[in-house]
């Protein structure tokens, strides 16, 4: 190898580093650029907001300071019914999710046509927001906390189906294998093998989604009602 060869060869990852340097400083502009053309067709100002900050301070503090306690059992009670349409639809969601996942499952699922539907189903309502659910629920079900139930259930429901179902396909084969070799049916190979090795992992996803259920009522109250 020629002394130039090997300097070269020491010289490649320096240029490489460079020219990555290069693309992100390219990058930046460019989503500089994106930007601020977006802003200017919207009519987004950021001088503007800085300039008015101070009256919405003041507008804020004339608004909610001192506080206004007169309807606070009223907000108790939205507040109480709240959690108990989080922590049912959360449940409800939960049971269901895992019905689908065992039909969607390639372990558990043996009818391909119906592992096939609920995929693509789980999919569909997990790829549309809860927000886009209270509006087209709201006109078959008006308002009411049955619409908020709904809603909450669906997205439970989307959200857990798909990952109870990858979770039962990451089982231990052995475990199953086992049972079945001793002459144990579809259903105790799912509630002896399945559920009890994925269970404390769908109890800590189902607490999940009941929170994300608290944060999403905001919305959805909002929304319907």
């Amino acid at each position: 190898m020629k002394f130039w060869q090997v300097k070269n060869k020491y010289e490649e990852p320096n240029s490489f580093f460079k020219e990555k340097r290069i693309r992100s400083y390219i990058s930046l502009v460019l989503i500089l650029i994106i930007s601020y053309i977006t802003a200017r067709l919207i009519g987004f100002d950021l001088i503007l907001i800085f300039k008015n900050f101070s009256k919405a301070v003041i507008r804020f503090l004339d608004l909610y300071i001192p506080p206004n306690f007169l309807d606070i059992k009223d907000l108790i009670e939205a507040m109480w019914v709240t959690i108990i349409l989080c922590i049912t639809a959360g449940t409800i969601g939960t049971f269901l999710a895992y019905a689908a996942a065992l039909g969607m499952s390639k372990t558990t699922g043996k009818i391909k046509p119906l592992r096939i539907v609920l995929r693509a189903l789980s999919t569909f309502l997990r790829n549309v927001p809860a927000s886009i659910w209270a509006i087209v629920l709201l006109m078959a079900f008006w308002f009411g906390e049955f619409l908020a139930l709904l809603v909450m259930t669906i997205g439970t429901f989307s959200f857990n189906a798909r990952l109870f179902s990858d979770m039962i396909d990451e089982t231990n084969k052995h475990s199953l294998e086992a049972l079945d070799s001793v002459g144990a049916n579809y259903w105790q190979i799912v509630f002896q093998g399945i559920v009890p090795e994925t269970l404390p992992t769908s109890i800590s996803w189902s607490l999940f989604s009941v929170e994300t259920n608290i944060r999403s009522s905001t919305i959805i109250g909002m929304l319907a009602g």
